[in-house]
């Protein structure tokens, strides 16, 4: 059984509890239009040129070259296959560290779940060796999808970007009624949960009071942590020869805080995310 990964990055301090280290899976069933990690969203390996970074060495110019032989990683591969045996002796490295801090792993993306059975194989061999885990979701997957990880799962990170449908749709090439009637399923089940709301000014910042609205109901909402918006990876769509959708605004501390102050109103566990936990 594989996965197609983009990246593992160990001593995240970001992707919930503690320290982690984050699994971040290739492929996504949203099309977000401040996506940060365009390497992500299609589900096939991609090669990308970081035109700012060669030296014209002539590396690539050989048969036998490997986008690894590139000196200045002008040349990045994003999407390699791996297997649960040789990707659990790396998340056990840390181990110190997690028991230490309260962390563990976390499985991101893209949208993870959409490899609903190595992910669940994964979480299980995670459990098996003592390490708290955690599910970075968009929410767009299966009922059934969700049922295969929760048994191994310590706490879901969950995003909810908008609540009225048409904005969702606009934000992200999709309406919500799936992910929301997940999260309500995935409440009803008993799981912990922390929501993760990117607020992106003139696009979603709308959504703040109907998303209090509509969480202060749910059950197992641990926090919800509202994420900062930047515009700062518009260079790696153009090397990945992707059309660039990140909106030409910024989201400033005080925007942040200003949703916060709202959301706690509605008796939520609101906390700015850049300021962390």
């Amino acid at each position: 059984m594989k996965g197609i990964i983009t990246d593992i990055k160990r001593l995240a301090v970001h992707d919930g509890d503690g320290i982690r280290t984050t699994v971040f899976f290739k492929g996504c069933s949203l099309k977000c239009v401040w996506c940060h990690n365009p390497e992500n969203i299609a589900f096939e390996p991609q090669i990308a040129f970081y035109k700012h970074k060669c030296i014209d060495c002539g590396a690539c110019k050989k048969r036998d070259f490997l986008t690894k032989n590139c000196p200045t990683q002008a040349k990045v591969l994003y999407g390699k296959e791996i297997t649960i045996e040789k990707i659990m002796p790396l998340l056990l490295e840390d181990k110190d560290f997690y028991d230490n801090s309260g962390g563990g792993i976390t499985l991101s993306g893209g949208e993870c779940l959409c490899y609903a059975d190595f992910c669940a194989n994964l979480l299980k061999k995670c459990k098996e060796n003592g390490l708290n885990t955690m599910v970075d979701t968009c929410g767009f997957v299966s009922k059934e999808t969700f049922d295969k990880v929760i048994p191994y799962t310590d706490k879901f990170l969950y995003d909810i970007k908008a609540i009225n449908p048409e904005v969702h749709k606009k934000c992200t090439g999709h309406t919500n009624e799936l992910i929301l009637s997940n999260l309500k399923y995935l409440c009803d089940k008993g799981c912990k949960i922390e929501i993760r709301y990117p607020l992106v000014m003139g696009y979603n910042d709308g959504e703040c009071k109907k998303i209090g609205e509509y969480l202060k109901g749910l059950t197992g909402i641990t926090k919800i942590k509202v994420l900062q918006y930047h515009n700062y990876s518009g260079s790696k769509y153009a090397a990945l020869g992707m059309k660039n959708t990140l909106p030409k605004t910024e989201t400033t501390y005080d925007d942040v805080e200003n949703a916060v102050n709202k959301l706690k109103r509605y008796g939520l566990n609101a906390i700015n995310g850049i300021d962390g936990d």
